[in-house]
């Protein structure tokens, strides 16, 4: 063999080497990349705040203008309280599911429903949480039978695994009317309502889950006057502002 065939020979070898390994090396990056960015969990408001810590969570900040609406869901309080807390939620989110026990749950222990109203409405990323959506329907079919909180709780507590035949479950568990529960869960009845909710939330600013306004009764409606509170941060934070707009 020529010695000039050999080099050539070489630098083939040397080539084919190079590509393959540019070639795994991609396929490493692209498989960390959807394991950071896809994965369940991963939401951008819930997965932010927990990797800041609580003494660096971000301030609240006054920016939006929102308002109680006829259909909202009411977790605690009612249309005649004097503060409403306002959350943007997706029952698949592990965030979420932590404001539920932490500060949702230190609203309801500390304040009066004089003082203080939850409203619920749905956010759910569907691109990451496959059962987000069909969770929340579900929600709304089982508010139909007068029984949104508890659906509301049970999805939380429970999981979502499973998707709607859990939901399906869970309604009977609840003692609904099965037969009109899943009729209406399988056609879908409530999709554009939690579609309105998703679309108004992100026109407010909401980018991830969980996400909270609060804002005082008098000031329902005003631009600028419901201050914004991202992630599941502590209740203590929400007690702060909570306290400023009583």
């Amino acid at each position: 063999m020529s010695e000039e065939k050999q080099k050539n020979d070489t630098i083939t070898i040397r080539k084919d080497s190079l590509w393959k390994y540019s070639t795994f090396a991609l396929i490493g990056v692209l498989v960390l990349g959807a394991i950071f960015f896809v994965l369940p969990g991963k939401d951008v408001t819930g997965n932010a705040v927990a990797n800041q810590g609580a003494n660096n969570l971000p301030a609240p900040t006054a920016s939006a203008k929102v308002d109680i609406e006829s259909e909202d869901h009411f977790l605690k309080g009612s249309p005649s309280s004097n503060v409403f807390v306002i959350e943007y939620s997706d029952f698949e989110c592990p965030f979420c599911a932590r404001a539920y026990t932490d500060a949702i749950a230190g609203i309801k222990s500390s304040y009066s429903d004089e003082e203080v109203a939850v409203i619920y409405r749905h956010f759910p990323l569907n691109s990451i949480h496959p059962n987000a959506q069909k969770a929340a329907e579900a929600a709304e079919c089982a508010g139909e039978q007068g029984k949104f909180v508890e659906m509301h709780d049970m999805l939380f507590e429970l999981g979502v695994a499973g998707g709607s035949a859990t939901y399906k479950s869970y309604a009977s568990q609840l003692g609904l009317d099965t037969a009109k529960f899943n009729s209406c869960l399988d056609s879908g009845k409530y999709a554009s309502k939690v579609s309105s909710d998703l679309q108004e939330g992100s026109s407010l600013g909401i980018q991830g889950t969980p996400g909270f306004f609060v804002v005082a009764k008098k000031d329902l409606g005003k631009s600028g006057a419901a201050v914004s509170i991202s992630g599941a941060q502590p209740f203590v934070n929400f007690k702060q502002v909570i306290d400023s707009k009583l």
